[in-house]
Protein backbone atom coordinates (compact mmCIF):
# COMPACT_ATOMS: atom_id res chain seq x y z
CA UNK A 1 0.00 0.00 0.00
CA UNK A 2 1.64 3.33 -0.90
CA UNK A 3 2.02 5.96 1.54
CA UNK A 4 -0.21 9.49 1.21
CA UNK A 5 0.94 12.38 0.19
CA UNK A 6 0.65 13.74 4.09
CA UNK A 7 2.89 11.06 4.96
CA UNK A 8 5.27 11.74 2.57
CA UNK A 9 4.85 15.77 3.15
CA UNK A 10 5.92 15.02 6.91
CA UNK A 11 8.76 12.65 6.07
CA UNK A 12 10.35 14.99 3.42
CA UNK A 13 10.02 18.05 6.44
CA UNK A 14 11.09 16.04 9.22
CA UNK A 15 14.43 15.14 6.63
CA UNK A 16 14.45 18.79 5.55
CA UNK A 17 14.92 19.57 8.89
CA UNK A 18 17.70 17.23 9.43
CA UNK A 19 19.60 18.56 7.00
CA UNK A 20 19.34 22.14 7.64
CA UNK A 21 20.15 21.24 11.40
CA UNK A 22 22.95 19.27 10.45
CA UNK A 23 24.67 21.77 8.11
CA UNK A 24 23.73 24.39 10.19
CA UNK A 25 22.64 26.15 7.09
CA UNK A 26 19.17 27.76 9.30
CA UNK A 27 19.02 30.99 6.92
CA UNK A 28 18.44 28.81 3.55
CA UNK A 29 15.61 26.74 5.12
CA UNK A 30 12.95 28.04 3.39
CA UNK A 31 14.56 28.04 0.33
CA UNK A 32 14.98 24.57 0.06
CA UNK A 33 12.35 22.05 -1.84
CA UNK A 34 12.52 18.89 -2.95
CA UNK A 35 14.20 19.84 -5.98
CA UNK A 36 17.10 21.60 -3.91
CA UNK A 37 20.35 20.04 -5.18
CA UNK A 38 22.73 19.06 -1.95
CA UNK A 39 26.15 17.48 -2.83
CA UNK A 40 28.31 19.79 -4.89
CA UNK A 41 25.73 22.34 -4.68
CA UNK A 42 25.67 23.14 -1.16
CA UNK A 43 28.97 24.11 -0.15
CA UNK A 44 28.28 22.70 3.77
CA UNK A 45 27.63 19.27 2.68
CA UNK A 46 31.16 17.72 1.83
CA UNK A 47 32.27 13.98 2.81
CA UNK A 48 32.80 14.27 6.51
CA UNK A 49 29.35 15.97 6.41
CA UNK A 50 27.98 12.85 4.32
CA UNK A 51 28.39 10.83 7.55
CA UNK A 52 27.21 13.36 9.95
CA UNK A 53 23.76 13.35 8.22
CA UNK A 54 23.70 9.31 7.48
CA UNK A 55 24.32 9.68 11.35
CA UNK A 56 21.56 11.79 12.18
CA UNK A 57 18.91 10.88 9.66
CA UNK A 58 19.36 7.05 11.47
CA UNK A 59 18.77 8.21 14.83
CA UNK A 60 15.80 10.57 14.16
CA UNK A 61 14.29 8.39 11.91
CA UNK A 62 15.51 4.83 13.47
CA UNK A 63 16.39 3.15 10.09
CA UNK A 64 19.90 1.50 9.12
CA UNK A 65 22.15 2.88 6.58
CA UNK A 66 24.79 0.56 4.91
CA UNK A 67 27.87 1.88 3.46
CA UNK A 68 26.98 0.51 0.29
CA UNK A 69 23.51 2.57 -0.15
CA UNK A 70 25.30 5.66 0.55
CA UNK A 71 25.74 5.95 -3.29
CA UNK A 72 25.93 9.87 -4.60
CA UNK A 73 22.46 9.82 -6.23
CA UNK A 74 20.70 9.63 -3.09
CA UNK A 75 22.65 13.14 -2.08
CA UNK A 76 21.67 15.24 -5.44
CA UNK A 77 18.30 16.26 -4.23
CA UNK A 78 16.43 17.49 -1.39
CA UNK A 79 13.61 14.83 -2.64
CA UNK A 80 16.06 12.22 -3.52
CA UNK A 81 17.50 11.94 -0.05
CA UNK A 82 13.98 12.32 1.52
CA UNK A 83 12.68 9.41 -0.88
CA UNK A 84 15.40 7.57 0.13
CA UNK A 85 14.63 8.00 3.97
CA UNK A 86 11.18 7.36 3.24
CA UNK A 87 11.93 3.74 1.70
CA UNK A 88 13.85 2.97 4.94
CA UNK A 89 11.05 4.15 7.17
CA UNK A 90 9.09 1.00 8.77
CA UNK A 91 5.46 2.34 7.80
CA UNK A 92 2.31 0.30 9.50
CA UNK A 93 -0.55 1.01 7.33
CA UNK A 94 -3.37 1.02 10.68
CA UNK A 95 -0.68 2.78 12.48
CA UNK A 96 0.78 5.16 10.49
CA UNK A 97 4.88 5.75 10.52
CA UNK A 98 6.96 3.99 13.54
CA UNK A 99 10.16 6.74 13.86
Amino acid sequence: MPRSPEISQAIFEDVKAVVVATLNIEALADDLGPETGLYGNLPELDSLTVVKLVVALQKRFGIGIEIDEIVGDIFDTLGRLAAFVESKVDWDPLGGVKY
